[in-house]
């Protein structure tokens, strides 16, 4: 009787601190680096061809305005695949979003929003591989197996352009374009925190995890 308390006490202990984790938030308080004007071509001309004012430099969408955020560390739990598919759309001459975070060996959808024919490829090394072109409806997708970072470009519009994560660690965020990010439910443990910004040099930061709530203001 008192080694069936004991095992059942370990087991609670067990499991509670498998529940303890706390939440990190903050702020990435970095301008976006400049950018290089980027000339506009169209290289498929057609009944349904876009227009020329492709502004992919210049919105709301330019990757420049987003951090990655990210723990390493030793003794890391497993990625869990997300329960809906990522998608990286192709809408108003843009990849929307424009900075996508993704643990390995997830599958992401490329959809086509916009009235006319887009492309989706990249040559990054983690990851390499040529959707063709696609009119408005359609949809592609792309299983991510090796962590790194991926450079996405329409072949079509030249301003066009985003970045895809993928990480072996379960610990990731993208920010919004405030630079707020959350990274939810880290167990306790010494990390290293790693800030990844377009054009711009990579932070990182040693922290201690608790079970307390984080808050980080990065500059």
């Amino acid at each position: 009787m008192k080694l069936h308390n004991l095992t059942l006490t370990f087991l609670l202990l067990l499991i509670g601190g498998n529940l303890a984790a706390a939440d990190l938030t903050g702020v990435v308080n970095r301008k976006p680096a400049e950018q290089a004007a980027t000339k506009t071509v169209d290289r498929y001309r057609e009944r349904t061809a876009a227009p020329t004012n492709d502004n992919g430099s210049t919105c709301a969408c330019n990757p420049g305005l987003y951090s990655v955020v990210w723990l390493t560390g030793d003794s890391l739990p497993p990625i869990t695949q997300p329960k809906t598919t990522p998608t990286m759309a192709q809408k108003d001459m843009m990849f929307q979003p424009a900075v996508l975070s993704v643990g390995v060996g997830t599958t992401v959808s490329f959809p086509n929003r916009d009235p006319f024919f887009h492309n989706v490829f990249s040559y990054s090394k983690p990851r390499k591989f040529d959707l063709g072109r696609y009119p408005e409806g359609e949809t592609a997708e792309v299983v991510f197996d090796k962590a790194g970072v991926i450079k996405v470009f329409c072949e079509i519009h030249y301003s066009m352009r985003a970045y895809i994560h993928v990480f072996e660690t379960p610990y990731f965020a993208t920010s919004d374009d405030k630079g707020s990010f959350s990274i939810p439910n880290i167990r306790p443990g010494q990390y290293v925190v790693h800030v990844w910004q377009e054009n711009l040099p990579e932070i990182t930061r040693e922290i201690t995890v608790t079970d307390q709530p984080m808050r980080m203001e990065i500059e």
